[in-house]
């Protein structure tokens, strides 16, 4: 069982992104409200691919896939579906995966600039957010958001995993999450991180193209085989505060 103190990220959405590809929606989903938020969903990543094209690095969008499979194996996860539970041993390795990862990510930045979807796909550029979203380094994730939601606006990259980034960084300085997507294990089940706007959860994912909460609480349960709950946790502000 991982800590109670992890908080659940990205692997969620990058498994629902790539349902998206194959169409095959979650049975457990209520198909009336289903529909309209996946195709809204699908329709917005294909805008992307149609306004951005397939990327021109090709070298650099390899790496960049190679980085997300290595990121989502070390969590049980392989081609978008969970493949083994979270084992004793694969969390005490996850912090130097993160950190090596990181740093390659810091690499490609500093040599590239931040992997758009012009120049990698959307699939590899979703991957590099998939990275930063899973960094321990706070402190350069809030230097890259300006830049990042600069690149949003624009459809550049897809603003969809931007909000992971957004809500895991309002966390570490602890303060109210936006979308909440970020969950802790609490007894045995995962508890939501307290939002910014509990009455407008729905409609604020829904701008930035997330499914519904009970959708996506659907999705973590089904993953993690653990209920995710109604009960609201606070985020704990950081240490030297």
């Amino acid at each position: 069982m991982p800590s109670k103190s992890l908080i659940l990220l990205a692997a969620v959405l990058v498994v629902f992104s790539a349902s998206l590809s194959s169409q095959q929606p979650s049975k457990t989903t209520v198909a009336a409200s289903e529909s309209s938020w996946q195709a809204a969903i699908k329709a917005r990543r294909e805008q992307l691919i149609r306004q951005n094209g397939p990327g021109t690095d090709a070298p650099l969008r390899s790496q960049l896939l190679a980085m997300r499979d290595k990121d989502q194996a070390i969590r049980g996860f392989a081609g978008g579906k969970q493949v083994s539970g979270m084992t004793p041993d694969m969390i005490a390795k996850m912090p130097a995966t993160d950190a090596e990862l990181t740093q390659e990510l810091k690499q490609i930045v500093d040599q590239k600039g931040w992997p758009t979807i012009p120049l990698v796909g959307i699939d590899a550029s979703n991957a590099a957010m998939l990275v930063l979203t899973h960094s321990a380094d706070h402190a350069w994730q809030a230097k890259l958001l300006p830049q990042l939601e600069q690149l949003a606006d624009a459809g550049r990259i897809d603003a969809s995993q931007l909000a992971l980034v957004i809500d895991k960084k309002l966390i570490a300085e602890g303060k109210l999450q936006r979308y909440g997507t970020q969950f802790k294990f609490v007894n045995g089940e995962m508890a939501m991180y307290g939002v910014e706007d509990p009455g407008g959860l729905d409609r604020i994912r829904a701008r930035a193209l997330l499914p519904p909460i009970d959708v996506y609480k659907q999705m973590l349960s089904q993953m993690y085989h653990l209920k995710a709950g109604n009960a609201i946790v606070s985020p704990t502000p950081p240490m030297h505060q």
